[in-house]
This record gives structure tokens, C-alpha cells and sequence, in this order.
């Protein structure tokens, strides 16, 4: 509607140029407008009744640059005029109307045209219900049509829901992807990686109870045996001779059952974990360390040798975790070289790599032995030293939380060299 007033104002731009070059004479005087603001050549029929569907009352003023009201329709004696181009509102024969001033082409006349709000109003009003009515009836075959639509495209995924309601907590495997929408395929793919991994856990787990109840059944059932001996013994050096062994027993069992309540805490995706990394002064994580591992080593009458590079002092982890790693390295050099022999402990850097080592003088690991050597409760073939065979499983997830490796080598010289290895 503001294009059409705007059209008008163009169209009388139009002939103000047709009467000036036409009728010069009778188009403009310097009198002013006749009495009656009547130029036949330029006033068309207002009567309302003649109007056509969506034709609105229109009033207009011509003005001169002089100031002189050149032309003017009969319905805008009372308007007022407004010297700026552009959209404005004002009352008039007890109307609002809405108008638009326009300069003529060559800046001579100001040109006003109105619209009655009233009727814009009503106009609107009318084209709204004219557009509503078929979209009323429209509606509910417009919801059937969505209904349809939306019901068919997530068949796949009801069908797919459907199944996975259907499982069992013993059935992990993938979700077929056959039919399923390109849209969804990123998440079922990533629903059957998250169930890859959750069956591997469980596997992982179901076979570390297994382990553990059978590894705990041996301690437990020694024990039994020693106290049922201790009882029944006739002196006391036979007895103060098995209560001897059910406290190793027992020392035997409180360690299992500590290794496997810290492998059980040890998440490689706890982010809670990740966060807590720090800067870990190198000595002073061996140093704890010993203090820990101090009286197998003073049992065995080993000695100590700390090997630290300058340029590897400190290390960037979790000092808690570190520690238990680095005792458990420790232990096992002491529990599995001879008497009498040199745990080396040291740190290196070179120019991809950094990390922490544990060398020992013991027999080390057969090589076809060692790449499932870090497995729960695996233990070597030739070892005859007392264990459960968790220390290096531990060591090896405390590794995969701190994104590192456990390098296991045998020295040519003799003994077994454990690494934990920073860098690519």
C-alpha cells in the first residue's frame, strides 16, 4: 500500500511535466489555484462509489517551490503540508491518513499523497482472512502430510529402538546399519563404537574376576590349611612354624587384593585423572618410591643406583600415580634379580624422546613372552618369586592414562630394563 501511494506520487510527477509542456498557460498561475481548486485536466472522479475492489481514497496537494498550493483534490482542503520526502501520519477530515511527499523531477513542485488508514486497515484485514481461509482448510491435511512424512522417516530409528529395548545386557553387538538413514548413520556408528568398547570392557572385566577369584582362592585356601595345622599342632614350635605361614599368607592376600582395587580405580578415560597432572621432580619420585620398596631390597641386600640426565629432572604427570608405577617397577627388579645385585633408576632424554627407566640384574623375560607379559595375572615362565601378576598391568594402565608407553627390553648384558617413555 505504501508502493501504491508512492505510484500515485509518480504518475502525478508524470503529468505536472505533460501539463507544463502542453498547457503552460492554463496549468499554473501565479495567483494562486481558482476558487473552486477545480483543473479539469488534472482532477479525477472521487466518488466513492465508483471505486473498484482494493481501489482506496486517495487525497493529494501540489505544491510550488514558492510556496503556492498549484493543485489539490476536493478531500484535501485540510491537509496539511509536510516539506519532508518520505512516509508520514496525520488527521485530517477526522481521519488518520498516511502520506507520502515527494519533490518532483526537476525540483520545482512538492507532491503529497494520502491514503485513509482506516481503509488500509480494512484492505489488510481482508487479504489476511482471504489467505487464512485456505490454509484453515488446508490445516489438517497439511498435519496429515507431516504426520506421514515425519512417521516414515523415523521408522529406521523406531525399528532400531525397538530392537535395542529388546537386548539383554549379554548382547553387545553392533546395531545393523542397513536402511538406517544418511542422516542417522553418525550416531548408530557411534552407538556401535560405544558398544565395541563397552563389550571389550566387560570381556576385560568378566576376565578379571575370573583371575582374581582364582588367584585369591590359592592365598585364602593356604590359609585355611596353615590355621587348621596351627590348631591342631601338639608343640609350639609347630605351631608359632604355621602361624608363621598363615601371616605370609595373609601379607600374600592383603597385597593381591591392593593391586587389584588399584587397577580396578585406574580409568584411561577418567578426565577427572587427566586434569590432575603436574610438574614431578624426578629424584624425589624415586626417592618415595624406595622408601616404599625399602625392605624387600634390604632383605635381598641389593643396592641402589640413581642415573638422573640434567635435562630431565622433572616430568610433566600425576605424582600419586607415578608413584604407585614407579614402586611396582621397583618391586618387581627386586622381587625377581638375585641377591646381592644393582636396581638402576634413572631418567633420559634424547631428541624425541623423554621418560623414566627401571634396570635390574635378573634373567629378564623370554622374548616370545614379552608382549602379553603386562596382561592381568600374567606372570613369566621362568619366574619362581612369589606374585599375582599385576604390578605390570597396573603400570601399563597408569601409562595409557598419562598417554604414554611401558617399554619392556632385555638387556644384552643381563637383567630386564622397564621404561615409562614420553614424546612420539
Amino acid at each position: 500500500m505504501d508502493g501504491q501511494l508512492a505510484l500515485s506520487a509518480r504518475l502525478l510527477d508524470g503529468q505536472i511535466a505533460h501539463e507544463e509542456s502542453t498547457h503552460p498557460d492554463s496549468w499554473f498561475s501565479e495567483l494562486g489555484p481558482k476558487a473552486d481548486h477545480t483543473i479539469p485536466a488534472l482532477i479525477e472522479n472521487l466518488d466513492p462509489e465508483g471505486r473498484l475492489p482494493y481501489e482506496q481514497e486517495l487525497a493529494f496537494q501540489i505544491w510550488h517551490s514558492s510556496g503556492i498550493l498549484t493543485l489539490l483534490s476536493d478531500n484535501a482542503k485540510n491537509m496539511q503540508l509536510i516539506d519532508q520526502p518520505g512516509y508520514s501520519d496525520q488527521v485530517f477530515n477526522d481521519l488518520t491518513w498516511r502520506t507520502y511527499t515527494k519533490k518532483s523531477r526537476d525540483a520545482n513542485y512538492l507532491i503529497q499523497v494520502a491514503h485513509p488508514v482506516t481503509t488500509r486497515d480494512l484492505i489488510g484485514l481482508d487479504v489476511a482472512w482471504r489467505v487464512t481461509i485456505p490454509l484453515f482448510f488446508a490445516f489438517p491435511f497439511l498435519l496429515l502430510m507431516m504426520y506421514w512424512a515425519v512417521t516414515r522417516s523415523l521408522r529406521p530409528l523406531n525399528t532400531i529402538a525397538g530392537n535395542l529395548s529388546k537386548r539383554t545386557s549379554e548382547e553387545l553387538d553392533p546395531v545393523s546399519v542397513i536402511g538406517v538413514p544418511k542422516e542417522i548413520f553418525p550416531i548408530v556408528h557411534s552407538f556401535n563404537t560405544l558398544l565395541k568398547r563397552v563389550a571389550v570392557s566387560v570381556a576385560n572385566e568378566r576376565r578379571f574376576t575370573s583371575n582374581a577369584a582364582h588367584e585369591l582362592r590359592t592365598p585364602l585356601a593356604g590359609i585355611k590349611l596353615y590355621a587348621q595345622l596351627a590348631e591342631a599342632a601338639t608343640d609350639d614350635a609347630s605351631r608359632e612354624k604355621f602361624l608363621t605361614q598363615v601371616l605370609k599368607g595373609i601379607v600374600r592376600a592383603d597385597r593381591l587384593v591392593s593391586q587389584m582395587l588399584s587397577l580396578a580405580r585406574l580409568d584411561p578415560e577418567n578426565s577427572a585423572l587427566i586434569d590432575a597432572k603436574e610438574q614431578v621432580d624426578v629424584k624425589t619420585l624415586f626417592l618415595e618410591a624406595l622408601d616404599i620398596e625399602a625392605l624387600h631390597i634390604r632383605e635381598k641386600n641389593q643396592s641402589v643406583v640413581l642415573n638422573i640426565a640434567q635435562d630431565a629432572q622433572r616430568i610433566e604427570g600425576i605424582e600419586n600415580l607415578l608413584l604407585i608405577a614407579v614402586s611396582n617397577l621397583i618391586g618387581n627388579a627386586s622381587r625377581y634379580a638375585p641377591e646381592g645385585t644393582v636396581i638402576t633408576l634413572g631418567s633420559w632424554r634424547d631428541a624425541r624422546t623423554f621418560g623414566l627407566y627401571v634396570q635390574d640384574q635378573g634373567v629378564g623375560i623370554p622374548q616370545d613372552e614379552l608382549p602379553d607379559i603386562t596382561q592381568r595375572f600374567k606372570r613369566g615362565s621362568e619366574v619362581s618369586a612369589p606374585g599375582c601378576g599385576l604390578g605390570l598391568a597396573i603400570v601399563e594402565r597408569i601409562a595409557a592414562i598419562h598417554q604414554i608407553r611401558l617399554l619392556l627390553t632385555n638387556n644384552s648384558t643381563g637383567g630386564l630394563r622397564a621404561s615409562l617413555s614420553w614424546g612420539v
